[in-house]
């Protein structure tokens, strides 16, 4: 949008014979005398091309951080009994498979006493089909009866593949039942303590999980405000904790129904956190970049003074005049003015330092 044009001292002849301002006082173009300073800032000058560019409105929200649902899991005991250990915090970061908790169970002890029995029971299995297979051989036992010992394996085989696999559910160690982290991320939330009774009835869950790496920021929009917001804007995310850092990221999700309370509508932007930089809880502010179907022209905001109660546009007309000209500033976003007066497509304004030319022009 921005073409530079630098006025040379070639050009200052005919600036400085024909510099002409409009004020709110004198209407008319007259023309100005050239001073020093006028001529040093002229010789400096860059101009903008006035542009028809469809209206952008900048909508400022604010918001929170808060866990990726969808990445988030509760953490249930399978059997009740009481915690012996707890070597994890709240808030720290854990892999899969990491022990949160050891429990000890009666229903573990059980369970591990019932697969010895299996165990046992299949020896003594094995053992009696052997006898059987001889004792068949030598004509001492029918095939009825050796069919009765394979079977008897078979069995002794399946009871104990299911005890085996039991244990393995459970993580049953020395009748512990292990608590184990189901996936990696961050302890967002922990009721276990070391020397705590429970049934899984009453405790729920034990630890909720987080994964970090992505995350929503969650905000409220006004409802006159609700037709600017739709998913895929562009977002900007701010946080007090870096203030200097913009989260890039659009909105993901536009929620359809209003808060009951603040009758308000709420929308999530979805950002990647790699570093875990960005924390549940964070306070944000965001800014929304909506873009409207009406165009009108639009100028760098810096190229406008604002004097009297007007704003102003220093013109370069074709005829190498500079004029002071009164626009009306219909909307302002994102450092872009937009016009509904004064100038046209196509027109050029002065950019760099148009307050100092301003009051050389007009003074």
């Amino acid at each position: 949008m921005i073409h530079s044009v630098r006025l040379t001292p070639f050009l200052l002849l005919f600036l400085g014979l024909g510099i002409s301002s409009c004020s709110e006082e004198d209407t008319d173009a007259t023309p100005a005398e050239t001073t020093p300073a006028l001529t040093a800032a002229l010789a400096r000058a860059t101009t903008d091309s006035v542009q028809l560019t469809p209206v952008r409105f900048d909508l400022h929200l604010e918001g929170r951080v808060e866990p990726n649902v969808d990445r988030t899991t509760e953490v249930f005991p399978l059997v009740s009994g009481v915690i012996e250990q707890v070597p994890v915090s709240l808030g720290d970061r854990v892999t899969r498979g990491q022990v949160l908790a050891v429990i000890r169970s009666t229903h573990m002890a059980e369970l591990e006493q019932q697969r010895t029995e299996a165990e046992v029971n299949l020896t003594t299995a094995r053992q009696r089909l052997s006898a059987a297979k001889a004792m068949h051989e030598d004509g001492l036992a029918s095939a009825q009866e050796l069919a009765l010992a394979r079977a008897s394996l078979r069995k002794a085989q399946d009871e104990l593949t299911r005890m085996r696999r039991q244990t393995e559910v459970y993580g049953s160690a020395g009748g512990r039942y292990m608590v184990r982290a189901p996936q990696a991320g961050i302890i967002t939330e922990k009721k276990a303590t070391t020397g705590m009774q429970f049934s899984p009835e009453q405790i729920g869950s034990l630890f909720t999980l987080a994964d970090l790496s992505d995350v929503w920021v969650l905000a409220d929009v006004f409802q006159s405000d609700i037709e600017k917001v739709r998913t895929g804007l562009a977002v900007q995310v701010r946080t007090l904790s870096y203030p200097d850092t913009v989260f890039a990221g659009n909105v993901d999700r536009v929620f359809n129904l209003l808060n009951p309370e603040r009758k308000t509508l709420k929308i999530r932007v979805r950002l990647p956190n790699p570093d875990h930089r960005l924390k549940p809880g964070m306070y944000a502010r965001l800014r929304l970049q909506h873009t409207t179907s009406e165009q009108l022209p639009a100028v760098p905001s810096t190229s406008l003074v604002f004097a009297n109660g007007q704003h102003y546009a220093l013109v370069l007309q074709k005829n190498r005049q500079v004029e002071t000209r009164p626009v009306a500033v219909q909307h302002a976003a994102g450092g872009v003015s937009y016009l509904s007066s004064g100038l046209a497509p196509g027109e050029q304004v002065i950019t760099s330092n148009p307050l100092l030319l301003y009051k050389e022009l007009n003074d």
